[in-house]
Formats: C-alpha cells, structure tokens, sequence
C-alpha cells in the first residue's frame, strides 16, 4: 500500500492510494499523539505495512518518519524538488496541503524512491549539533550587527554586549562538544579525515556535509545529491522569443548550499578538477556567479563520489 504525506510544522496531510484509482485523505497533528492516530487509522483500513513516502523538510519530518519506520513501514524521504517536477509532469494546479499529499503518493507509486534508514545516534547527535552552531552563529552576526547601530554609551549597550559575550562563549561550548563527539566515533572521525582529503575541504565543512547532506546509499547519483542541495541549473527557453539565462534552482538545503560557498572559492585555486572545469567556463564567457555555482556542483559531485566510494579525492572515480 502507498501513502503520500505532506508535513507542515503542526499537522500532517495524509493521503493513501486505495484500488481502483480510490484515495483516502485524512489530516493528522504532527506530535507523538498525532503520530499514534496515524498507526490507529492505518490499522482501520487493513494496512499494516505501507510505502511512505514524505518530503526531505527537516526536523518537520524527521520525528514521524523515525516513528513510522520503527512501527515496520518503509518510509522515503524525498527531495522536494523531485515532488515539485512530478506534480507538474501531472498538469496539478491547485497548491493545498491536501493536493500535495496526493501528488506524493502518486510519486512513489510511480517512481518507487529508495528507502529510508534513520541514521545512528552519533550522526543524529552530530547534525543536531552543528545546527545548533549554526543558528547560534547566525544570532551572533544579527547581535553584532544591531550593536554596531547602538551608542555604546547608552545603558542597553552593556546588555547587549552581555548578551553577545555569552553566545559567543555558547558557541565556543559546542565546538568542544562536536570535537569530542567526532574523537569518541570512529566512523564519523574517518568521514571527516576522507573528506579532507578533496582540495578545498576544511574540518568545517565536511562536518556540515555529513551533517546536511543524506548519505550517498540514499541517493542514485551525483546529480540527486546536486539537486538536493538546489545546485542544479534551471533554464528557460521557448521558441526564439525566451531566453532567460540559467540560475541555479535554489529548491533543496540552504544549508548545505550556504557550507559550500567558501570552499568552491578555494576549490577553483587549490583542486585541479575544480580549476580546470571553471576555466573552462570562463573561456566561455560564462558570468562570475555561474562559475561559482557550478564549481560548487562540481564539488559537490566529488564528496558524492568519496563518500559512495569510500575512496580518498584521486583514488575514486572523478565523475560518480
């Protein structure tokens, strides 16, 4: 049996694909107690094992379809992406919660997508924990920020500053932890050392990738990984009379689009296969930005290649 589900931070927009073309729709809180009426009205309906099928919206999604997988269905968790182009190849217009739940649910009956392991405590310890960094980094630059505007003289400047000292102290704290986190796991120690050895990939950022990125026996190919980040190239083209210049289609993780900036500037210096694709796009007049987009697909497509491989950079296959 297929279930689709659309995931929203409060509830949960359930469709199951019955026979004979019949669907079943039914909207569920997104908490532990909604969680469990989900398994009561599966059961009501004879289903017992299912296919389930959600989008990769993370911590929206993440709970439920630990819960689901630990009840004995399989579970998906699919690039939005991927959903978004099935729902157009349908010709679907409307955009309600319910329609997409439907549009899920006819994906995965229609393109089977691999399923989904949760990952071991550490990892999940690991992503729970550069994410804290990174909003707390993310609150210290807008504390920053606001405080350069502020007279230090006035007396809400000394609580700021307060304020800032203890996040950046917080900060610090974390570091500590995901170090010893990384010292005490042996696999996840090794991830971070096969990474490193790709020109352009700092402890930081290969931290940030295992922690975004979903592991390569979860994705097809190199390209998945690219659209899952929203690296892909998106371009539009009709006739003689558009002709948009492309751009990158920004639909996947922000955040692991954001952790691969810097390193593709330092990739297009310091890796060979990075500087030599980027060259080449230059020659061909290609524009600051899209160079830059495109060597950070390119890098992208090299970790996809290490990590599936388990190959240190230059050992492995260079176009997975």
């Amino acid at each position: 049996m297929i279930v689709g589900i659309d995931v929203s931070k409060l509830k949960l927009d359930i469709t199951v694909l019955l026979e004979k073309n019949k669907e079943k729709h039914k909207v569920f809180a997104n908490n532990l107690k909604g969680f469990g009426e989900i398994t009561q009205w599966l059961d009501q309906l004879g289903i017992k094992t299912a296919h389930i099928c959600l989008e990769a919206t993370g911590s929206y999604s993440e709970a439920v379809s630990l819960f689901l997988h630990q009840q004995g269905h399989t579970v998906s968790l699919v690039n939005p992406a991927r959903i978004k182009a099935y729902g157009k190849s349908e010709g679907s217009r409307a955009k309600t919660d319910k329609v997409d739940s439907g549009v899920i649910a006819r994906f995965c009956q229609a393109q089977p997508p691999l399923a989904w392991n949760p990952p071991a405590p550490e990892e999940q310890a690991l992503k729970d924990l550069y994410r804290c960094r990174q909003s707390l980094i993310e609150d210290q630059i807008r504390l920053s920020n606001r405080m350069e505007a502020l007279d230090n003289t006035k007396a809400s400047f000394k609580i700021w500053k307060t304020l800032l000292e203890e996040l950046k102290k917080t900060i610090k704290d974390l570091e500590v932890q995901l170090n010893a986190l990384l010292k005490s796991h042996t696999n996840l120690s090794n991830q971070v050392a096969l990474l490193k050895t790709i020109p352009g990939i700092s402890d930081k950022t290969a931290v940030a990738i295992l922690s975004e990125l979903p592991p390569p026996n979860t994705l097809k190919t190199a390209r998945e990984a690219a659209a899952f980040a929203g690296l892909t190239p998106t371009v539009r083209q009709s006739g003689t009379s558009v002709r948009e210049r492309g751009s990158l289609s920004k639909t996947g993780n922000a955040q692991l689009r954001k952790a691969l900036y810097m390193p593709a500037l330092v990739a297009k210096k310091s890796n060979p296969l990075v500087r030599e694709f980027c060259n080449r796009l230059a020659e061909k007049a290609k524009t600051k930005m899209v160079v830059i987009g495109a060597a950070m697909r390119k890098l992208l497509h090299l970790i996809f290649g290490v990590l599936k491989h388990q190959t240190p950079f230059g050992l492995t296959q260079q176009n997975p």
